[in-house]
């Protein structure tokens, strides 16, 4: 080869991109891990131009035997076939009893090979689990957190619980999540919040997540009866899913029957929509890893009143955007609901500033940055 075509060789060189493989449910499983998965799937364009090739790796759950089954007939095999045809860093996505099994199995797999891991930490009530596991369990999380190359909290609490209740100090990182498609509307929210129409919509209050005792469905039932003895009415509409029959019953027994509308679990401009013509959204949770939910609303332009508790710690700017309020209290939680009922004019600015905060944070660029960084750092560190 002469020096001229030696040169134009080197010039024309491109490093092979860093291959990631983003291990998480799937299969029809519905919940914050699968609409993060499905977020990373939908920018591997923006991981391409930073030298990162992203794939989907999805695992069947444990809701049954025959999903059981498929993980161990079906799952590890094609895992392993994956991890021979070539990938240089395999990220966990870890939440509690089955989705923890499920991760801890296939990181053994990818230790055997010698691949690096990321554990990346969604569950705002893994240390709940932790504690109440039996030993086996224990020295299971403890050899998968210690173990794996870096570790990622999806909030600051989530990091604080893991440097607190684990001993991880180095190669901790703490990235949020992303909501695209509510993103892209960011822009006309902002043009709609300060538009005076947008004051006289119906005052309902929205809710978006799993229909369960830990998201705080009986105190916001209990909040509402509240208002209703001080003289304010309010309608709440509820989206998500679980025993929605469980929780119209609650609502007759806490007397606001009529005041309550289940919609569904809702996807795309449905979802949206539920958000845009809401006067807040309101998640009183007893725990939340991060709170996508949340998140979505925000980029819509609606304020939020939430707990004071995990990622609503990162999303919500107390009495700027939303307000905080402590787990469980009925009171303060109909207090700050009857605030932005009451006072359009600054529920609209709180939901700018709400617009202002997750674009500057949580855009899929500020995202996408934080995760390529990890991945850098990662994988110019010494394997064992």
């Amino acid at each position: 080869m002469s020096k001229r075509e030696n040169r134009e060789t080197q010039a024309t060189y491109v490093a092979p991109a860093l291959r990631v493989l983003h291990v998480g449910p799937g299969q029809g499983q519905r919940g914050g891990i699968a609409s993060v998965l499905a977020e990373l799937d939908a920018q591997r364009a923006r991981f391409q131009r930073a030298g990162i090739a992203v794939a989907i790796f999805e695992t069947h759950g444990f809701q049954s035997a025959r999903s059981l089954l498929c993980f161990l007939l079906l799952d590890i095999p094609r895992f392993l076939f994956v991890l021979l045809m070539g990938v240089d860093l395999i990220h966990f996505h870890v939440s509690v009893r089955g989705s923890f099994y499920r991760k801890f199995t296939l990181y053994l797999l990818a230790r055997l090979v010698r691949k690096k891991t990321i554990f990346h930490l969604h569950a705002g009530n893994f240390l709940k689990f932790y504690v109440s596991s039996g030993s086996i369990t224990r020295k299971a999380v403890y050899g998968f957190v210690r173990g794996a190359d870096a570790v990622v909290a999806v909030s600051s609490a989530i990091a604080a619980e893991l440097r607190g209740g684990h001993g991880i100090t180095g190669n901790l990182y703490v990235i949020g999540n992303t909501a695209y498609s509510a993103e892209v509307a960011a822009g006309a929210a902002l043009r709609e919040a300060s538009d005076a129409k947008a004051a006289d919509m119906a005052p309902y209050v929205a809710f978006a997540g799993r229909f369960t005792e830990g998201k705080g469905l009986d105190e916001l039932l209990r909040a509402t009866a509240l208002l209703n003895r001080q003289g304010l009415t309010i309608q709440l509409k509820l989206a998500g899913a679980g025993d929605t029959d469980r929780w119209a019953r609650a609502a007759i027994e806490h007397g606001v029957g009529d005041q309550v509308s289940f919609v569904g679990w809702l996807q795309g401009d449905a979802k949206l929509a539920f958000y845009r013509d809401a006067a807040l959204f309101c998640m009183p949770s007893h725990f939340e890893a991060f709170g996508i939910s949340t998140l979505e609303a925000m980029f819509i332009g609606r304020p939020v009143v939430g707990t004071r508790i995990g990622g609503f710690l990162d999303l919500v700017e107390e009495g700027v955007t939303g307000y905080l309020v402590p787990c469980e209290d009925v009171a303060e939680l109909a207090e700050r609901i009857r605030n932005l009922v009451e006072s359009p004019e600054l529920a609209r600015t709180m939901g700018r500033q709400g617009v202002a905060r997750a674009l500057s944070r949580y855009s899929v660029d500020a995202v996408v940055r934080q995760y390529v960084h990890c991945y850098r750092a990662v994988s110019e560190c010494e394997g064992d």
